[in-house]
């Protein structure tokens, strides 16, 4: 082995142990500290699959879902077999709806490894649901990115609520009702102290997507304001059912 070979080993141990640290700082939430680690890798090393990865997943935590997605297509180039950036990848198509765009990552990852069971169960969802893999419980958990019910979002947070109504109005009327639309109005309605109207919209927002723990807790809030705490309950009951992951707000019920 050359001495340049092992630098260049040496060079892969580091960048492995850097990309763990960003990792670490991803999960406390420390972003800057781990994007100053995950560029210089990517700066030294612009094939490092693994660094890309975290960048899209830096961008995710963000909420800079176009950066993401570019970031898992790149590290699923890179490695078209690493899953980690795959599964990244489909949540990346569910969320700004481009399956069809994401569907032959899988198949090139099937073709190098064709052992990849959870890859392989992706891209038989894809080609089996078609369209339908919009409204499956993964895709209402991931949600769908919609700029409009962004910037209606940045308004509400920043109290300009008639501007905000007027702009989710509009996305409702011209691409039909949503549970992000339901939901923005039902945040607006409670502001303005409009609780049985906020409770409906809460309402209609779960009926649409009832994997958000927010909307159940909105609802719940809406409920305790309009004297409808017992029905809350029992709508909450009745999801819960059927939607384990729910339980982790079921003591915000049971208190309630």
């Amino acid at each position: 082995m050359t001495k340049e070979n092992e630098i260049s080993q040496n060079q892969k141990e580091t960048f492995i142990a850097e990309n763990e640290k960003a990792e670490e700082y991803i999960s406390k939430n420390d972003l800057p500290s781990a994007a100053k680690i995950l560029v210089d890798i990517v700066s030294k090393d612009p094939s490092n699959w693994r660094a890309y990865n975290n960048l899209g997943i830096l961008c995710w935590v963000q909420k800079a879902w176009e950066d993401a997605w570019m970031m898992f297509k790149k590290s699923a180039t890179l490695k078209p077999d690493y899953c980690d950036a795959l599964i990244n990848l489909f949540d990346g198509a569910l969320k700004l709806r481009r399956i069809k765009e994401a569907l032959p990552y899988f198949e090139r990852a099937l073709e190098i490894n064709p052992d990849l069971e959870e890859i392989k169960i992706i891209r038989d969802s894809i080609i089996n649901q078609g369209e339908d893999i919009y409204k499956s419980e993964r895709a209402l958990v991931v949600g769908v990115y919609h700029s409009g019910v962004e910037e209606a979002q940045k308004l509400i947070s920043e109290g300009k609520f008639f501007s905000a109504m007027e702009k989710l109005l509009k996305i409702n009327d011209e691409e039909g009702p949503s549970a992000e639309v339901y939901a923005g109005l039902g945040i607006i309605s409670f502001h303005q102290k409009r609780y049985e109207d906020a409770y409906r919209l809460f309402l209609e927002s779960i009926k649409l997507n009832p994997t958000s723990r927010d909307n159940f807790l909105n609802l719940l809030d809406s409920a305790k304001a309009c004297g409808k705490v017992e029905e809350a309950k029992q709508i909450f009951k009745s999801y819960a059912e059927n939607f384990s992951f729910l339980n982790t707000i079921a003591e915000e019920f049971e208190k309630a």
